[in-house]
C-alpha cells in the first residue's frame, strides 16, 4: 500500500470523526424558527398610539396555553422555572413572558417536542390560529391586554380546533 493512500478504515474513522464533529456544531448553531414575532404586528397596520404589548397579546395567549399543557421548551425550564410558574398559574401573563423572556418571539425553542408537533401546523404558514383568534376576538385584537381576554374561552378556541384535527388551511 501507497504511503500516501489511507486504508478503506482509516479514511472511514476519520470521516466518523468529521461526521460527529459537523452534527456537533450544526446542533451548536441551531438556527430557531420563528412563528410569530411582535414587532411584525406592532410594526405595521397597528393602531396609533398603542402599547406595542398589545401587538404580542395573541402570541403570549398562545404561549400560555402551550405552557399549562406542559408543552414548554427546555430553554425554558431550565433558565426560567420560577416565570415558568408563574404564566401557568396566571400571576404572570404569557404576554410578560413573552417580551422578558423571548425578545418578542415565538419559536420552537419555546416549545417541546409535542407543542411544536402542534405549532408548526396550527400557527405555521398555513396554520389557522391567528383567523381563530381574529373570529374569536376581534374587539380585542390590538386593542385589549392579554388580562382583557377570558382565558378559559381562549383555551376552549384551541381545544375545539385540536378536537377538529384541521389545523392548516
Amino acid at each position: 500500500m501507497n504511503n500516501n493512500t489511507q486504508s478503506p478504515a482509516a479514511a472511514c474513522k476519520h470521516r466518523v470523526f468529521w461526521d460527529d464533529v459537523f452534527t456537533e456544531c450544526k446542533s451548536m448553531w441551531k438556527v430557531a424558527m420563528k412563528y410569530d414575532d411582535a414587532s411584525w404586528h406592532y410594526g405595521g397596520d397597528f393602531p396609533e398610539g398603542a402599547p406595542e404589548e398589545l401587538g404580542g397579546t395573541h402570541i403570549g395567549l398562545f404561549l400560555r396555553y402551550f405552557f399549562t399543557r406542559g408543552w414548554v421548551g427546555d430553554i425554558h425550564t431550565e433558565e426560567y422555572p420560577d416565570a415558568v410558574a408563574a404564566v401557568i398559574d396566571g400571576t404572570m401573563s404569557g404576554t410578560d413572558f413573552l417580551f422578558k423572556y423571548c425578545d418578542e418571539k415565538l419559536t420552537d425553542e419555546d416549545f417541546n417536542t409535542e407543542g411544536n408537533a402542534i405549532a408548526e401546523q396550527y400557527y405555521g404558514e398555513s396554520g389557522l390560529y391567528l383567523s381563530d383568534y381574529a373570529v374569536h376576538f376581534a374587539d380585542l385584537m390590538y386593542a385589549a391586554p392579554e388580562s382583557k381576554h377570558d382565558f378559559n374561552k381562549y383555551a376552549k378556541m384551541i381545544e375545539e380546533r385540536l378536537a377538529s384535527g384541521k389545523l392548516t388551511s
